[in-house]
């Protein structure tokens, strides 16, 4: 199976895998930013590398991004990436700050607090994996970078570039009452990963 070939039935249960992770993340989300979160149902798209940064807005936008490799049953990494207003909104919610307009120069508790919310939705789509597909999946500490987009996406490519050019995008929006928090969760494993995923699920590949 190579991963360009992902048939429509595998799509939706990745997507429904989304949909899982994204409560769980909504759940945790909601005790640390203290609110009542709600969660549209994430849209699950496999996209080719070099069409992602347009949807981020271009190769030269800035872009906060967490990432995570992950190893076992299944390896590869994980990138939860926020347009640059998107995190400063974020930023701001957790640790009650304003920026100013064209503001990038996020400092170190900006970053992490960026890095805990990108950790907790990248763990726990990959723990719905595990546990739905009865995997076992390590996940190494979470980095995070402030960087354009086309910097940030040249580590997937290099890193797994070889092995296919497409990835798989969990466009996921969290909504409280005051503002959006919508980012991008991209999953970037091999044919071999994806086998062993649907092979556990009982799906043929």
């Amino acid at each position: 199976m190579e991963n360009s070939q992902l048939t429509s039935m595998k799509i939706d249960i990745l997507q429904e895998i989304g949909n899982i992770g994204a409560g769980n993340a909504t759940t945790a989300l909601s005790v640390m930013l203290n609110s009542s979160l709600r969660i549209e149902c994430p849209v699950v798209k496999l996209m080719d590398f070099n069409e992602i940064a347009d949807i981020m807005g271009g190769a030269d936008a800035i872009v906060s991004a967490v990432l995570t490799h992950f190893s076992g049953d299944v390896n590869g990494m994980t990138l939860f990436i926020l347009g640059v207003e998107e995190a400063k909104n974020l930023a701001g919610t957790m640790l009650s700050r304003s920026y100013p307009k064209g503001f990038v120069d996020f400092d170190e508790m900006d970053k992490s607090a960026l890095q805990e919310v990108g950790n907790i939705i990248m763990t726990s789509y990959i723990s719905s994996i595990s546990t739905l597909a009865n995997v076992q999946i390590r996940t190494d500490p979470p980095i995070i970078c402030v960087d354009m987009a086309g910097a940030v996406l040249s580590l997937p490519i290099s890193e797994l570039g070889q092995i296919g050019d497409k990835a798989l995008i969990i466009d996921s929006k969290f909504l409280d009452k005051e503002r959006p928090i919508d980012g991008f969760l991209l999953f970037v494993t091999d044919e071999i990963s994806y086998e062993q995923i649907f092979k556990a699920l009982g799906i043929r590949c």
